[in-house]
C-alpha cells in the first residue's frame, strides 16, 4: 500500500463511515485538536492544522461516539499525510474487541 496516499487513493479493508467529530491527538507528545472525517474498525480519517505528525509515527486519538459517555482513545499510526489537505489517516493498533463492536455498530448504522 502507498501510505502517501490520500484516503480517496488509498486501498481500504473495511467499510467506513462518515463522521465528524472533534477528536484530541497525541502526536509527538503533544495534545492537538483535529476534525475526524470518516471512521471504521481499523481506522480514523482526520483533518488537522499545521504541520502533520510523519508518516508511520505513533498517535493516540481521542473521540466520542454518540450515545457513548465516555471518550474512546485508541492508539494508533499514521499510514498516509496530505499536507496539501491538511488531512491524515491513522490506523488503529490492537483494538479491544469491546471497542471493536462499538465502532463496527457506528460504522454499520446501528449506534
Amino acid at each position: 500500500m502507498d501510505i502517501s496516499a490520500p484516503a480517496s487513493q488509498a486501498p481500504r479493508d473495511g467499510e467506513r463511515a462518515r463522521f465528524e467529530s472533534r477528536v484530541e491527538l497525541l502526536a509527538g507528545g503533544t495534545w492537538r485538536r483535529a476534525a475526524a472525517r470518516d471512521l471504521s474498525v481499523r481506522g480514523i480519517g482526520l483533518s488537522l492544522l499545521g504541520p502533520l505528525p510523519e508518516r508511520e509515527s505513533a498517535v493516540v486519538s481521542e473521540f466520542p461516539l454518540p450515545g457513548i459517555a465516555l471518550p474512546l482513545a485508541l492508539e494508533g499510526v499514521v499510514v498516509w499525510a496530505n499536507p496539501m489537505a491538511s488531512r491524515i489517516g491513522i490506523r488503529f493498533l490492537e483494538v479491544d474487541p469491546g471497542l471493536a463492536e462499538l465502532l463496527h455498530s457506528y460504522v454499520s448504522g446501528r449506534l
